[in-house]
């Protein structure tokens, strides 16, 4: 491994030296990320610009720089636009909230139905200090993803993710794929992590 990738962050890098992906070519979305080491195929260590969560970061992602929002380390709002290795291209929408508490769970949720238009079938999963809620969704026969709302049990805070896909092939791929992805995005979301001031 090489441990001048590890330990420099890519912003501070020679581009050239970069591995030649989409995330690298971008200079707002470069800033985010933490190492050009992957910490899975296909993805790279992002911290948020409030640093108060981790994830895995996309290859094929550009966060855009206009739509860009961050108050302090109140809240933090961006779009990720993915391309990703199927064909298809995926939108991530995130938003966080350091004031969010597990009482405001159901409010979470309703902010998301309200976003779609429409109701949702959540799912509750608890795992290492954080709860997930999250509920598939599709627009149309090729518009397809995941709405989600993930709180932090040890300090608080929450963000609302909506994951929109697009697959532009035939009905018959289109559904393959759906399948492949809907499973890509839940272990994505798995992914976010919040970084713990409290260890209780």
């Amino acid at each position: 491994m090489d441990n001048d990738k590890t330990n420099t962050k890519p912003s501070e890098m020679n581009p050239e030296d970069l591995p030649d992906v989409r995330a690298f070519h971008d200079e707002f979305t470069r800033d985010f990320l933490q190492s050009a080491e992957e910490t899975r195929e296909g993805y790279y260590p992002f911290l948020s610009g409030t640093g108060a969560y981790k994830m895995d970061f996309p290859a094929g992602g550009v966060i855009g720089e206009q739509g860009y929002s961050k108050e302090k380390k109140d809240f933090e709002s961006f779009i990720i636009g993915v391309e990703n290795d199927n064909g298809t291209e995926s939108s991530i929408e995130m938003k966080y909230y350091s004031y969010k508490r597990s009482e405001f769970a159901s409010s979470g949720m309703g902010n998301l139905e309200k976003s779609m238009g429409k109701e949702l079938q959540f799912k509750k999963v608890s795992q290492q200090g954080k709860t997930y809620y999250f509920a598939p969704f599709k627009r149309d026969s090729n518009i397809y993803g995941y709405a989600s709302f993930i709180q932090n049990e040890v300090d608080g805070g929450g963000i609302l993710v909506i994951y929109t896909t697009e697959c532009n092939e035939s009905g018959t791929e289109c559904e393959k794929i759906k399948e492949s992805e809907k499973e890509k995005i839940v272990s994505w979301l798995k992914s976010i992590e919040f970084i713990q001031l409290n260890k209780g």
